[in-house]
This record gives C-alpha cells, structure tokens and sequence, in this order.
C-alpha cells in the first residue's frame, strides 16, 4: 500500500486542477467588496466540494467504475447523452478561460514583453506537449511544483498583509450575508475548487491502483487535504484583497483583480509583493490549465469506449495516456482555445467559464444521489449516510440557483 505522502498526490492535483483563474478574481472582488465577511463562504464552498469528489472517489472504490460508466450502466440513456453535449460546450469555455489566464499572468510576469494573446497560445502548446510527452508521472511531479510555488508566494503575501485576527476568525466562522449581496455570496460558495475536474479523480486513482474497500480511508483523508488547501489558498487571496483594496476603499472590477493586485502588492510590500503575487498566479492558472489538459482527455476516451460498446479490458486500454483517443482528445483540447486568446478580453471570457462550470454540480450532485443510494455494492464500501444526502440536497438546489442566475446576469 502507498505511504500517505504518495496518497496524497491525486489530491493535490484536484486542488491545482480545480483553483483556477475565476477561484482568484471571484476571491479577489470578494475581499474587495465585503472585507473578510466571506471567508465562511470559501470553507463551505470547498467543503461542498468534499462531499462531491469523496462521494465520486467512494463509488468507484465500491464498485471499479468511473463515475462516467455509472452513468452509462445504471442512469437513463439522456444523462450518457446530456454529459457528452455538456462536455464539448465546456471544453470550449474552460480551456479558452485557462488559456486567457495564462497569458494574462504572462503578461503580468513580463511587464507585457509577452504579450496576453500570445503567452495564452503559448501556454497551450507547452500543456498540450508536456502531457502527451510527459505521462503521468512527469505530469504530477510538475503539478505538485506549481502547487508548492502558488502555496509559497500567495500565503507568505497573505501572512505579510495580515491584520485582524479576530475579524478573520468571526468572518471565517460565523456565516454573514451582506445586503444586497446574496446572490454573490452563492458565486462565491459555487465558484471554489473546479467542475468537471473533480471526475478526474476516477482516473488519477487508476493511475495510482488504488482499489478496494482498504482505499477508503486514504481517500477521504486524501481528498480532505486537497479541499483543504482549496480553502485555505482562496481565503489567503481573500485576506490580500482585504488589505490592499477594502481597508483602503479601492474598489475593483472582475477585469482590475489581477494587475491591480499585483501593482498595490508592490506598493505595499515593494517590487517581493508585485513578483510573488504574479508568480502565484501564473502557477495557480498553469497548474490548473495542466490538470485540465491531462484530465479532459479521459472523459472524452472513457465516453469513446462506453459509446461504441467496448469490453471492460478494452475501455481500460482506451482511457491510457497512450492510446488514440486520449491523444486525439488531448488535441482538441489544446487547439480549441487558440481562437479565443484573441478576444481581447480575458477577464470576459474567464467569467463565462465560471457560468458554464456552475452548471455541472447539480448533475454531479443528483446523480450521485442515485448511484450512492440505489445501486447495490458487492464490496464493503458504505453507501451515503444520511447526512451525506441531506448535503447532496443542499448542494444540488444551491448549485442550480447559481447556475441559473450566473445565466441571467449573462444574458443582462
């Protein structure tokens, strides 16, 4: 059996995959806004999260599939159908989204050398090659690096900045809804710690052989420090933004959150302050872009092998980091982005993917009421506690009400 420390490699990987460029400009317009009055939203946002990804990790330690040939085996032909249109839409938003976001923290980086469309399109290719020359194992050795660097840069800014402490303790515990600000505090609990990538957690404990009932453990307390992370790096942002806009009345848009940040940081902590915040960003939106790209074309390699019928052995084969349609997969994923690096606004493109993102939890969270619930287990895997659905309703209904108001205020 693996040590804790390799356990906790999958974990770490859903934490840098599902940190993205909109958990860093919704965390930062938060703190802007309303101060440290937020800070419970991101721990119950992560948590949420938790209870999504431990309920995925502990079907497929129940019974060896994924969560997508559940789908398929136990659910209506519509859902194998709705998942495989939603995967497309999302892929075309979300890897535009990391793309921008890359090269706005290139930009950022280089003082504009680089240019933002240009470093977007770089970034891009460099994923899109290092996945399908690096294989697994390179791939979380590099993710684990940028892990470490976003860690490093962005807490000791936070810890620099710190003021407060009881203000921090009362924001991060005693839930506090602004005026006029509901809807916002349900973007801010929806928008931490990623969408689809929480599937990728099926494929990451195949990489990892970690099968079976004895798994269990390792995987919760695995899937705990990934959240936690989560958590704790959204609220660090928060707490930056705290100090540098809301204690001074500096007020900021989606599209300031980023270079502002980085400009004040060095006003207040010199030209340290501008380079670790940039430096952490950059590794916060090239992790996640990374754990998009090696993870997406999984889902689109097991959706291959469930469509056209495969054996069990064959699907297996299929959905390896060598076979053809992971790599066919891992080409379209790095290519669709390109166009979308020209828009000239990133910051716009990055909010669509937050919407569109919204929008997969509450199918997560129903069908995992279904699958956890209703189908029988041969292998001694516990099936959802009461409490565990009780939070599966909660997260299904407030996840739908933020998708469809992340919508409305689209279309407005």
């Amino acid at each position: 059996m693996p040590s804790v420390l390799k356990l906790a490699g999958p974990g770490l990987i859903v934490a840098a995959a599902g940190i993205g460029s909109g958990d860093v400009v919704a965390a930062s317009v938060a703190g802007a806004r309303y101060g440290v009055l937020l800070l419970w939203a991101l721990v119950l946002g992560a948590f949420f999260k938790f209870v999504l990804t431990e309920g995925i990790a502990r079907w497929q330690l129940a019974t060896g599939l994924t969560a997508l040939e559940g789908w398929a085996a136990y659910m209506p032909a519509w859902v194998k159908v709705y998942f495989g249109v939603y995967l497309l839409f999302w892929t075309v938003a979300v890897t535009a989204a990391l793309t921008n976001a890359t090269g706005l923290g290139m930009a950022n980086l280089t003082g504009g050398a680089i240019s933002q469309p240009w470093g977007a399109v770089l970034h891009s290719l460099l994923g899109g090659a290092f996945v399908f020359l690096g294989g697994y194992g390179r791939f979380e050795t590099l993710t684990k690096t940028l892990v470490g660097i976003m860690a490093f840069t962005i807490l000791v800014c936070a810890a620099l900045t710190f003021s407060d402490p009881i203000g921090v303790v009362r924001g991060s515990l005693i839930p506090t809804v602004p005026a006029g600000g509901g809807m916002y505090v349900l973007s801010v609990i929806g928008g931490i710690g990623g969408s689809i990538t929480m599937l990728g957690y099926n494929y990451w404990m195949r990489e990892e052989r970690m099968e079976g009932e004895k798994y269990l453990g390792y995987v919760r307390g695995d899937v705990g420090i990934a959240y936690l992370f989560t958590a704790v790096f959204g609220m660090a942002i928060v707490l930056i933004s705290n100090q540098t806009f809301f204690l001074t009345g500096i007020q900021i848009t989606d599209a300031q959150a980023v270079p502002l940040m980085a400009e004040t940081l060095g006003e207040v902590l010199g030209s340290f302050g501008r380079w670790a915040y940039s430096i952490g960003f950059w590794a916060a939106v090239f992790a996640s872009l990374l754990g998009v790209w090696q993870s997406v074309p999984y889902l689109y390699a097991d959706f291959y092998g469930i469509v056209k019928k495969l054996s069990p052995e064959e699907r297996a084969e299929v959905v390896k980091v060598t076979s053809k349609p992971y790599r066919l997969a891992l080409l379209w994923v790095t290519l669709v982005p390109l166009p979308f690096a020209f828009t000239g606004r990133p910051i716009a493109v990055i909010v669509t993917y937050t919407i569109v993102g919204s929008l997969f939890v509450p199918f997560l969270a129903a069908t995992l009421l279904y699958l956890n619930n209703r189908v029988k287990w041969d292998r001694a895997v516990p099936h959802n506690h009461w409490a565990t659905n009780a939070l599966l309703v909660v997260i299904l209904a407030l996840f739908l009400a933020v998708g469809v108001q992340e919508v409305v205020n689209a279309i407005r």
